[in-house]
């Protein structure tokens, strides 16, 4: 059968790669953002932070656990 310039598994394949490539994209995004979220839920200093305005330390244990993790000690 003659299909001119047309293919019908052309199309379909052109679909399947643009599949393809939005998958690839979200797929990196996601991870690019889980990466990024992951790498500052374990910050030492950001934790502190967070202890601090929940109420859990205290301004003075603040500035004492700070200058420990910064290496500033006494």
């Amino acid at each position: 059968m003659h299909w001119g310039y047309f293919h019908p598994f052309g199309f379909i394949f052109f679909l399947l790669l643009l599949g393809l490539i939005f998958a690839n994209f979200r797929l990196w995004r996601g991870k690019r953002g889980f990466c990024y979220q992951d790498r500052h839920h374990h910050d030492p200093l950001l934790i502190l932070d967070k202890r601090l305005a929940s109420g859990e330390i205290t301004i003075e244990e603040y500035t004492k656990l700070k200058d420990f993790l910064s290496g500033k000690q006494k």
